[in-house]
């Protein structure tokens, strides 16, 4: 797995948890005017969503040079299979491959588990989601193809506010393939 030069991937901690927060909200700004509702903007994780990541060892940080958080992903783990619950980057270090090192990263551990797939939900009304997973090895799901859990989940998000919202898979035996995994 490649990592972009003066950053670092690793297991995110408790001390983590109360930092991640400001990411998450600093990556929502990135997005238009109306393309999400207001309220999401705000919206953080829960810190017990977090925590529990933590004790799990499904919590990964992006540290820059002075040890500070500028992206983190979770995952989820749902009927054997791993679910992508977040990710976000600090907007002034994104597009240098910390997202791509995150995912590589997971695919990894999740490789070595025997877990067989990652899942996602994610905006398909961007440019820079669905696309960006896809060049990762994900790919989308059709209604036929989506397991129950992914269902639920993007009726949630609807109720919740969030068109535009598409489910992707990545099978884990293949995410050797992707350019995510080395």
């Amino acid at each position: 797995m490649k990592i972009p030069q003066g950053y670092k991937i690793t297991q995110g901690t408790d001390a983590h948890v109360p930092l991640l927060a400001a990411i998450e909200v600093a990556a929502a700004g990135i997005f238009p005017s109306g393309s999400i509702p207001d309220h999401i903007r705000a919206d953080v994780t829960p810190v017990g969503k977090l925590f529990e990541a933590v004790q799990k060892n499904l919590l990964w940080v992006a540290l820059a040079q002075e040890a500070s958080p500028v992206g983190y992903a979770f995952v989820q783990m749902v009927e054997n299979v791993a679910l992508l619950a977040q990710m976000d980057v600090l907007p002034g270090h994104m597009r240098k491959g910390i997202g791509t090192a995150l995912v590589g990263q997971i695919a990894e551990t999740l490789r070595v588990r025997n877990v067989p797939a990652l899942y996602l939900t994610t905006f398909t009304h961007v440019p820079w989601n669905a696309p960006f997973y896809g060049k990762l090895g994900f790919a989308a799901l059709g209604e036929a193809d989506a397991p129950p859990f992914l269902h639920n989940i993007l009726e949630e998000e609807r109720h919740y506010g969030l068109t535009s919202r598409t489910g992707m898979r990545m099978l884990i035996g293949q995410a050797a393939n992707c350019s995510c995994v080395s």
